[in-house]
């Protein structure tokens, strides 16, 4: 048996999952693999991640974390399909480092090593099952029991390696970051984002930063692209120009893993905090960085208050395709009416209807209602707001109107504004006007 139905794997026809690892590991196992067995590859790590977070939830905790377990899959899923080909090479024990960063970030966040481990098994029960699937779609029906034999030995060999090997790196992790200064920091500020008591003076001289202050929460999300500092360098960098453009009298950053940081900026009151427009104008962010900014908050409450609205806009930022910076004042109803993804897509398609389609024309659309609605159904506002003609929104609103699935008078005023303000919001804020 040589295996040729490895190289034979195919994704479902509508899989369009973009891959987390870095575009060198990818090309390294197409050229043993081909395109389509790593697309495969990559679908299947997707929906093992996706299968991870829904059973062990604490595996989640945002996009950044859920792109580290999409690495940490991804690596896994294509290094077993590199050692169940006969040439293999690779050591059956041998844990890809994707899956020890990974794991590395478990224990920084404390996830219990129980959990972790159920998420080892839960990955590769589900792999098992896609592998016996492919073997019933491509082998012959002679050879199918000792293809499924072999397919079985070798990942259950896997798995308990697997198992072993996280456990120690860990247990490693964890001991290294327990007696760190930087892990006693991370506690507190765990302690506050719980919302749990701490004592504010001791906390105030641990963290070296004004817990009494207003607080502006960011959230930093660095990407993989390459450059030429590292991903600390650019996150420290961008956390260090947020404080000095808005002239923030204290900044606290604590790590949040590999590829992101929290950051908290201090001022006396609210009136100290730009607007978002002026923010874009103003701050220069590192290559490949994102920020999500929250709400501006007084206290250690307004710490977790603010660094809550930051998460939230880094989430919409994400459905609306993240946007280098994303202030949580200009999402905060589309962060709310989205926290049920799949539900908020429903409503949008119930209340817009054809309107509510991707094309360029009916985004256009969408948005000249949105404002038109905004201003209090008047004209000439509409047309001061997009800076085109009166009659140009005149006839946009009549054309969106035709694409409603009722007349505009029809339909509720709240639902039919909300839903406009959700689609704005996911389609990323621009929009031809």
């Amino acid at each position: 048996m040589t295996r040729h139905w490895l190289l034979r794997l195919q994704p479902p026809g509508d899989s369009t999952t973009v891959p987390a690892l870095p575009l060198a590991a990818l090309v390294t196992a197409t050229h043993v693999l081909g395109v389509e067995p790593v697309a495969w590859a990559v679908r299947t790590a997707d929906a093992i991640a996706a299968d991870i977070v829904e059973q062990v939830p604490a595996h989640g905790g945002g996009s950044s974390s859920l792109t580290t377990l999409r690495r940490s899959t991804e690596s896994a899923v294509l290094a077993t399909l590199l050692l169940l080909l006969p040439s293999a090479v690779r050591s059956v024990t041998a844990l890809t480092e994707e899956t020890r960063e990974g794991c590395r970030e478990f224990a920084r966040r404390a996830i219990p090593l129980e959990q972790v481990l159920r998420g080892v098994r839960l990955g590769h029960a589900h792999l098992a099952d896609a592998l016996a699937e492919a073997v019933e779609q491509h082998v012959r029906a002679e050879e199918r029991l000792g293809e499924l034999r072999r397919v079985n030995e070798l990942l259950f060999a896997y798995a308990d390696a697997h198992a072993s090997q996280m456990a120690e790196t860990y247990i490693a992790e964890r001991n290294r970051w327990r007696g760190s200064d930087e892990a006693a920091r991370r506690a507190i500020v765990d302690d506050l984002l719980a919302g749990r008591d701490v004592e504010a003076e001791g906390a105030t001289r641990r963290l070296r930063y004004d817990l009494a202050r207003c607080h502006v929460a960011v959230v930093l999300h660095c990407d993989d692209a390459s450059a030429t500092a590292s991903s600390a360098e650019r996150l420290h960098h961008a956390g260090v120009s947020l404080a000095r453009v808005t002239e923030a009298a204290g900044m606290l950053l604590v790590p949040a893993h590999k590829a992101g940081a929290w950051v908290w900026l201090a001022f006396p009151d609210e009136t100290g905090w730009p607007e978002p427009g002026d923010l874009r104008e103003r701050v220069v962010l590192p290559q490949g960085v994102r920020a999500a900014l929250g709400p501006a908050a007084a206290g250690p409450a307004g710490m977790r208050r603010s660094h809550l609205g930051a998460l939230a806009a880094e989430r919409v930022a994400a459905l609306g395709g993240e946007a280098p910076l994303c202030d949580y004042r200009e999402v905060r109803l589309t962060a709310l009416v989205t926290a049920q993804a799949e539900q908020a897509d429903w409503f949008v398609g119930e209340i817009l209807g054809r309107l509510a389609s991707e094309g360029v024309r009916e985004r256009q659309l969408r948005e000249t209602l949105r404002v038109y609605l905004r201003e209090g159904r008047s004209l000439q506002g509409a047309a001061q707001r997009l800076l085109v003609a009166r009659n140009t929104v005149t006839y946009r609103v009549h054309r969106a109107e035709e694409l409603l699935p009722e007349p505009l008078a029809a339909i509720d005023p709240l639902e039919l504004q909300m839903a406009l303000e959700i689609a704005h919001g996911l389609s990323g804020r621009t929009s031809e006007v």
